[in-house]
């Protein structure tokens, strides 16, 4: 796939993950459901839109993970891990099959769900997102609706259609399986749902740095200066401001990204490590 990572382009291009590159995005996924502390402050339970999981009871239970997926996803509700662990090899198969660069990568959550349930409306995200299905089926939904550059204060924020799904033109409609990637671009409104059986993908997140990036970084370095904080006449504040910048261009300005775990993966496609429980379903 040519790089096209910013682009909205009229179809959507599908890559396939296989080999290494397909045991690497499942290895990112076995290394964080097996921490179970992990999983217990970034699950989520949704259905139709609706965020469930403050009203159940996800905190006692042992051995756990397997057992409740099998269980809620049989209340027809969609099971999300956010945070998904990020490795090396992971971004490098982002970069190799998308065109996405490596570094772009910030983030990785988790979808399962059992049927056509949605887990959110249809909705847009702030940064571009890399779609990785890696059991089942899922069909997607790209609308003709799409937000220019949208301001992003949280890469981690998705803003929801507050329409109902009527009112969206769609665009395009396909289906994906297993090892299937490909892009969403930003700002682009979509939605999806399974097909056939339980479906598990994988939302990649991936920004660039951006102009406004620095802006906001320096703003926030500037809330931390004393002597710019202080009361003073409107001249000596358009100074000290024109000064702390320029003195500000001199120095790199370090923007942080999620750290990068470096380590080996199968060579081989890997199995999702609670895939029996979606084949028991």
């Amino acid at each position: 796939m040519s790089n096209q990572a910013a682009s909205t382009s009229d179809a959507t291009n599908i890559a396939k993950a296989e080999g290494a590159h397909f045991a690497a995005i499942v290895a990112a996924v076995n290394r964080t459901v097996a921490d179970e502390p992990a999983i217990r402050s970034n699950i989520a339970i949704y259905k139709g839109g609706v965020n469930l999981t403050g009203k159940l009871n996800l905190t006692k239970a042992t051995d756990w993970f397997r057992p409740m997926v099998q269980d809620l996803l049989s209340q027809d509700v969609a099971v999300i891990v956010n945070r998904i662990g990020l490795i090396s090899s992971l971004n490098r198969a982002v970069e190799d099959l998308t065109g996405v660069p490596a570094d772009w990568v910030f983030q990785q959550n988790l979808y399962i769900t059992r049927g056509r349930e949605e887990a959110f409306l249809p909705h847009y995200d702030p940064h571009i997102v890399v779609a990785a299905q890696l059991y089942g089926r899922k069909e997607w939904v790209l609308y003709d609706k799409a937000v220019s550059n949208p301001l992003i204060v949280d890469d981690t924020v998705s803003t929801a259609v507050s329409k109902s799904q009527d009112d969206l033109a769609i665009k395009e409609r396909f289906t994906v399986g297993a090892g299937d990637m490909f892009i969403i671009p930003r700002g682009r409104y979509h939605s999806a749902h399974a097909v056939g059986g339980p479906s598990v993908h994988l939302a990649i997140g991936c920004a660039g740095i951006r102009p406004v990036d620095y802006v906001w970084e320096l703003a926030t370095r500037a809330t931390t200066e004393d002597a710019l904080r202080a009361d003073t006449d409107p001249e000596s504040a358009r100074k000290k401001a024109a000064n702390f910048l320029k003195l500000a261009e001199l120095e790199p300005l370090l923007l942080p990204r999620n750290p990068v775990a470096d380590f080996a993966v199968p060579k081989g496609p890997a199995r999702l490590s609670f895939a029996e429980v979606l084949d028991a379903l």
